[in-house]
């Protein structure tokens, strides 16, 4: 069942990335022209435009996304979402996406299929749009039924808090499989976790039944038995009948067991309903990523069951069992299924190719083919001794990664048109309309000169936007996954540029600073583990060991760069780095924050570093620097576990501030409040040196740093209760004072220079807010709504615009009006 698991669509959503490389897991947890509606809806790609609306900026894509959705009324109407929150609505069939954005991201999607204005969500609340998704209501819980909504944990995750006797299931706390009854008016269903929730008065009022074990799937047809709604388990299906009102359970056959990702609809020649399952066989270890699969159908909506043996489905000329995740078919039209591949092994001399990609059938599983293969090399992450597969019309992703392995993530087919789908991998989303024979990329807009620009659909972690002091046309943004990309037409179009960084660090760019005396001059912070400074990353022993990063320089704008690393290493995942700018030119000082080794100082323009951790105690987690203009530094140290004898336990390190008055020769501890703290950016107002501004990140979960198992092993779970929000001083750090909320997860401030007293601050709450009194009082900026927000930067050339750095949204930019 542990494998099973893994392969559960929900869960896909909610596991973390792996931190050292791009992995099974790395996928798991594991939105482009449109206005801004709503406050469920943020942003759109209209860029030049005079109304105060938000854009979304970027190359597009370079994220993975999830649950393609298609309209029953129109093919070009469909949703997807991405495994950072987000959910993106297109009616032109992917041309432009508008971004809808629920607290913790969503878990379903389901058009009407009699009005095709009505949209259904599912997120940790069942949400409903009656006009084609331009506003949104909850349809359950009932408003009556909730006490409170709070945010937790290190990744400030959403809980709805009900009141006694209300049927919401708090345990799971995510609404999935929705189902919009096609042959009942007003008939809606829905799952969380193991119960089933059903409505026939169109949510007004709801009951649930307990099938025991999480639901998969839900299959309600306008065909055939039309009064029995079909419930998947892993296990068993379960039966309700619509007039009495009674649920009866049936199992699979045991070699079916366990089965999910099911998909089901009519064979149009028989008007039979087609229900289609994976099986993973738990008897055979897994050595690499994915378990041994088999596809079962069953041609009576679920009572029979029998596994297909198509001798390309079964891989049957290597005898080396293939590995699915996903299946799919077209619902009016069963016979058109596709299912998606990520280990499908073929014999070469002594050795294996791996291949990737999707296979389809085109009647109901007696027979499959290709329709999308790429891979034929090593299958490793980073080494590009494959082919991307030939038949993809793609945008930016096949030059940048199309020769090593990608893996293939999800499968959405039209429930009209079995030759419409879209299958989307770790980067990409890609749409056939003639049935596989090609595929067409529906994330990014290609241009004549080689650039890319944003359809809306941003999937992917930014860090910072950052600025040519001799050309205000270009800029640079740093990406997580996707690395460094930069912009010469002031942010419409985006170019990737990593030639030189080392492959081992290439995953992630943190920072990048330009030299304001030197055209083109400017370094880069690398590393190849992503998402500091989550907890997820560090709770390895091996992290330290294991993690690869360091800096680079570029001389000529950043078209290529050159690794700078003699006295820091190769081993250095780097977070930050900052320029004095009183050292001379040609001969700069930097401060480099490298997360698994402390601070490291160069003097020679970048050329030497040495390592400056005097003063800074046992935890060397160094996120965060800022470099006062009286040449004081200030640093972030982040939270960690201890790995006490290189194991995994239950002890960790607070993390902790320091300020350094004599170029980060001595370092001092700085005293912001009692107990344990999580700082996060650090800012000197530049209008004021002795006025500092700390974000911190509220109250953790004891397994947000160590993990859940370590947490059970020793004594369980607990709460760590630590200040979040922003903490100010006034004294150059000796004193601090809360001006911001608590309990919020505050990832950075920035201070406006342009602007005497105004600061911005986001949050991974769900808000991004505005002071004009020096942080005295706070208002939230409007029409910004996204889960996980980043880092607020300034616009140099427009000072009534910001820019919102996000985690997993990319860039907004936009007018940072107050509600």
């Amino acid at each position: 069942m542990i494998i099973y698991g893994l392969f559960l669509r929900n869960l896909i959503f909610q596991l973390d990335k792996m931190p050292f490389q791009r992995s099974p897991f790395c996928f798991f947890i594991a939105f482009a022209i449109v206005m801004v509606v709503c406050s469920c809806s943020g942003a759109g790609n209209k860029a030049g435009t005079a109304s105060k609306q938000w854009e979304l900026i970027g190359p597009g894509g370079g994220g993975a996304t999830f649950i393609p959705t298609f309209s029953w009324h129109n093919p070009a109407h469909f949703l997807l979402r991405c495994d950072m929150t987000g959910s993106y609505l297109t009616r032109d069939g992917g041309a432009s996406y508008q971004q809808i954005n629920f607290a913790n991201g969503t878990s379903s999607f389901a058009f009407d299929p009699r009005d095709s204005n009505i949209i259904y969500i599912g997120s940790a609340s069942l949400n409903r749009s009656d006009d084609g998704g331009k506003t949104w209501k909850v349809v359950f819980p009932a408003k009556e039924d909730i006490l409170e909504e709070v945010y937790s944990g290190d990744h400030a995750n959403y809980h709805i808090r009900v009141k006694a006797g209300s049927l919401y299931d708090t345990e799971s706390g995510t609404v999935n499989n929705i189902r919009v009854d096609p042959a009942t008016p007003d008939a809606l269903y829905f799952s969380m976790g193991r119960f089933f929730f059903y409505s026939f008065d169109n949510g007004n009022t709801w009951k649930k039944e307990d099938c025991k074990e999480r639901i998969d799937h839900i299959y309600a047809g306008n065909k055939g038995d039309t009064n029995t709604i079909s419930i998947f388990t892993g296990s068993a299906i379960y039966r309700y009948d619509k007039s009495t009102g009674i649920l009866r359970e049936k199992e699979y056959p045991a070699s079916m067991q366990p089965a999910f990702s099911f998909t089901g609809g009519i064979k149009k020649e028989t008007d039979s309903i087609v229900i289609y399952a994976i099986h993973h066989d738990t008897r055979k270890e897994i050595n690499a990523e994915f378990g041994y699969s088999e596809i079962w159908r069953s041609g009576d909506g679920g009572d029979t069951w029998y596994r297909l043996t198509d001798t390309v489905i079964t891989n049957q000329s290597s005898g080396m069992q293939p590995s699915y995740s996903m299946i799919a078919c077209a619902e009016k039209d069963a016979a058109n299924v596709y299912v998606v591949t990520n280990r499908y092994l073929e014999k070469s001399g002594s050795g294996l190719l791996y291949w990737y990609g999707a296979l389809k059938s085109e009647n109901a599983g007696a027979s499959w083919h290709w329709c999308w293969k790429g891979g034929g090399g090593s299958g490793q992450y980073g080494v590009k001794d494959g082919t991307d597969a030939a038949n993809l019309s793609d945008a930016w992703v096949k030059k940048a990664f199309g020769g090593e392995y990608i893996r293939l993530m999800d499968v959405g087919v039209s429930p009209t048109d079995g030759n419409t789908a879209i299958v989307t991998d770790w980067y990409r989303t890609m749409q056939t309309k003639d049935g596989g024979t090609t595929w067409q990329q529906v994330y990014s807009n290609p241009q004549p000169d080689g650039s890319f620009g944003s359809r809306g659909l941003e999937v992917t972690t930014a860090y910072g936007v950052h600025f040519d002091p001799f050309d205000s046309n270009h800029i640079a943004i740093s990406y997580t996954d996707i690395g460094y990309h930069h912009s010469f037409d002031g942010g419409k179009t985006w170019i990737r540029s990593a030639e030189g960084v080392p492959t081992e660090w290439i995953n992630t760019c943190y920072r990048v600073v330009f030299d304001p005396s030197v055209k083109n001059k400017m370094w880069s912070a690398w590393s190849g583990m992503h998402d500091f400074p989550r907890g997820k990353m560090t709770r390895n022993p091996l992290w330290k060991q294991k993690a690869r990063g360091g800096i680079c320089v570029s001389e000529d704008g950043g078209h290529t760069w050159t690794p700078v690393s003699e006295g820091i290493g190769m081993d250095a995942p780097t977070t930050c780095i900052v320029l004095d700018t009183g050292s001379p030119p040609g001969n700069r000082t930097l401060y480099a924050a490298v997360y698994n080794k402390g601070v490291f100082k160069s003097t020679d323009d970048g050329k030497t570093w040495i390592l400056k951790n005097r003063g800074i105690e046992d935890n060397t987690c160094a996120f965060e620097l800022a470099l006062s203009s009286r040449g004081k530094l200030f640093l972030t140290v982040s939270p960690t576990p201890q790995h006490v004898n290189g194991t995994k336990g239950s002890r960790f390190y607070s993390g902790a501030a320091y300020a350094s008055s004599d170029g980060a020769e001595t370092w001092t501890k700085l005293h912001v409040t009692d107990g344990l703290l999580f700082p996060n950016g650090i800012t000197c107002d530049p209008s004021s040196p002795g006025r500092i501004y700390l974000a911190c990140w509220a109250d953790l979960d004891l397994s947000d740093l160590i993990g859940g198992d370590i947490a059970g092993r020793t004594g369980g779970n607990e709460k760590l209760h630590m200040p979040g929000g922003v903490f100010l001083s006034e004294d150059n750090g000796e004193t601090w004072r809360s001006v911001f909320d608590s309990t919020q997860y505050v990832y950075d401030v920035t201070a406006d220079a342009r602007i005497p007293g105004r600061l911005y601050i986001n949050t991974f709450n769900k808000a991004a807010y505005r002071s004009d009194d020096l942080g005295k009082s706070w208002k939230k900026i409007k029409g910004y709504d996204f889960h996980w927000g980043q880092r607020p930067v300034t616009d140099p050339v427009d000072k009534d615009k910001i820019y919102l750095t996000t985690f997993g949204s990319g860039v907004w930019h936009g007018y940072p009006d107050t509600e």
